[in-house]
């Protein structure tokens, strides 16, 4: 993404900002009439849990994984734990701490018979907000009380011989940053393109917006804010489909893309939330429609104040895409996309190798398109030693394919922001090269993020059969004068986790810690001589590195793509 495009914008993991002071007035211009709409408070329930990413103790096939007890649909699809074993779990990432007041779930025939709804701060210290030993399957609808990002099923004694299988599983509560805050009802605001309805339930007010389905229609308010701040805009939307619905979201202007997911049904209605900055006195808040389905349909926008930090999720792999498709049962690329659907990043980067094993057009659209393809607008890659062996040219299919998503200046490197933090992609390829070298000086003397992640291909440090790569050095020196944070590989087709260190291979509280995450799809290799202050190793596992982001902090998990977690790492405080 070039930073032309990018916003000061603090992005919680599927949210926008506003005031401190959100305590702030709503108004907006209805379109005809220019009446103002008037503003209420209310702490309705809402669904919280759709389309979350999501992660379960084991899974009895890939079709079954955890997303699909969370993506609304009731009776088609749903999550499988592998048969026959105590205990299993399913879990979501709601993406901040968030008061719950109830869980619903619907089993399909293999439910359990004993199990708790447990929450966590952090996905690692557990409290059980409701607990039976007498499950009958069906339908269980529970209230609850408790708080927590993360919520879980655990279930310890199964109803059945088989496994613990869900159809779906709903999380209900206040939303997270914005209880209570004043609400404005959609249908009062400024539309283009779009259309006041009534014909689904579940809306509050008069009615909800039905965009045209066509790109460029839009929703239009005017928000009021008596100090200058952040603060949180939650949309409350539905979306009948089981295809996102795009909406650019523009604050006085500044915008940022957001995907509106499925919710399973045109009656069954869910936030988005984004937290943004709002100037003193009035600003204008356009969600436009980018895609030709138009965008979901909208209830009401709810002004709240802000948590004080932003948490986004990352999805990351390199050494992607074999030539093979998901007819074969031992194609990996299919497996590992699939796990990125379910975490339902804000964004997936690429650590190089996407393609094998030219990187030729061809080859991308046969077989990546097939399967990663499926993020490309949201994917931020980088090249590998194969995208520069394609025989029309070097990097010549990787650029045919990724065009100004990898090239947005022109050049295979570039960077971008999202909230406190400042991404920077590398082509390792040209490391030998000054140009590369200068920019990267040059744009990270310009940031002024705390937080700073980069990633390329080649890792300095590396316990695999292709060993430490010292063309990296020079980089990882200018990186660590500069007290980055976080640099993510690929190339060894291995998963490597290192704690902080210097370029020296020093352990360093200063330094960066570094993640491999060679294992997006390609041939195993082996792990073959140790480095100093690797932390974590796993060869032969398919999986995808999931970041969890925050204002100031971050962390690491390995999924592996039987929806396990293999690795997790500490949380870590930005230099």
């Amino acid at each position: 993404m070039p930073r032309a495009l990018l916003l000061p914008l603090v992005l919680l993991a599927g949210s926008l900002v506003v005031p401190a002071s959100a305590t702030a007035s709503v108004s907006a211009t209805a379109g005809s009439a220019g009446a103002s709409g008037s503003l209420t408070a209310s702490a309705a329930e809402t669904l919280l849990s759709q389309g979350k990413p999501s992660t379960a103790s084991s899974t009895e096939s890939a079709s079954l994984g955890p997303a699909g007890a969370f993506d609304g649909d009731l009776t088609g699809t749903r999550w499988a734990s592998a048969e026959g074993h105590d205990p299993e779990w399913i879990q979501v990432d709601l993406g901040a701490v968030t008061p719950i007041s109830r869980v619903r779930l619907t089993w399909e025939a293999a439910y359990a018979r004993a199990y708790q709804i447990q929450t966590s701060p952090d996905g690692v210290s557990w409290t059980a907000v409701h607990s039976t030993t007498s499950g009958d399957g069906g339908t269980d609808d529970l209230t609850v009380t408790g708080e927590g990002r993360f919520v879980r099923m655990y279930g310890t004694a199964r109803g059945t011989s088989y496994g613990y299988s869900l159809h779906e599983m709903q999380v209900y509560g206040d939303t997270p940053g914005n209880p209570g805050g004043p609400e404005y009802q959609a249908e009062n605001a400024t539309l283009s393109q779009a259309t006041v309805a009534s014909n689904h339930a579940g809306y509050t007010g008069s009615g909800f917006v039905d965009y045209v389905n066509t790109v460029g229609g839009y929703v239009e308010w005017t928000v009021q804010a008596a100090t200058a701040g952040p603060a949180t805009l939650t949309f409350r939307y539905a979306n009948g489909t089981t295809a996102v619905r795009p909406l650019a979201i523009a604050v006085n202007g500044t915008v940022a893309n957001r995907d509106f997911p499925g919710t399973g049904a045109w009656a069954t209605w869910s936030d988005l939330t984004l937290t943004a900055t709002l100037k003193a006195g009035a600003n204008t808040v356009r969600a436009t429609a980018t895609g030709a389905a138009g965008g979901p349909n909208l209830d009401k926008l709810t002004v709240g104040a802000s948590s004080g930090g932003e948490t986004f999720v990352v999805a990351a792999a390199g050494d992607i895409a074999e030539q093979c498709t998901a007819s074969s049962s031992s194609c990996a690329h299919p497996k590992t996309a699939n796990l990125v659907k379910s975490m339902n990043p804000d964004f997936v980067i690429t650590m190089g190798d996407n393609q094998y094993d030219d990187a030729r057009l061809q080859d991308f659209t046969a077989y990546y398109d097939k399967t990663w393809g499926a993020f490309k607008n949201k994917t931020r890659p980088s090249a590998g030693n194969h995208e520069s062996y394609d025989p029309a040219g070097f990097e010549a299919g990787y650029k045919s394919y990724f065009g100004p998503i990898a090239f947005p200046n022109g050049k295979s490197y570039y960077s971008y922001d999202r909230g406190n933090w400042h991404f920077v992609a590398l082509d390792s390829n040209l490391f030998d090269q000054s140009a590369q070298i200068n920019w990267l000086k040059a744009d990270l003397a310009a940031t002024d993020k705390r937080c700073v992640a980069a990633y390329w291909h080649h890792p300095l440090f590396s316990s695999g059969e292709h060993g430490n790569d010292p063309v990296s050095k020079p980089v990882w020196q200018i990186l660590y004068e500069r007290r980055a944070d976080l640099v993510l590989n690929g190339h060894d087709h291995h998963y490597e986790r290192f704690a902080p260190q210097n370029p020296n291979a020093q352990a360093d509280p200063n330094g960066i810690v570094e993640v491999l995450g060679g294992m997006g799809g390609a041939s195993p290799y082996n792990i073959e001589n140790v480095q100093p202050n690797s932390q974590k190793r796993l060869s032969g596992t398919f999986g995808v590195v999931k970041l969890t982001m925050g204002d100031s902090t971050f962390s690491s998990q390995l999924i592996g793509v039987d929806g396990q977690v293999k690795d997790t790492s500490p949380t870590y405080t930005c230099h």
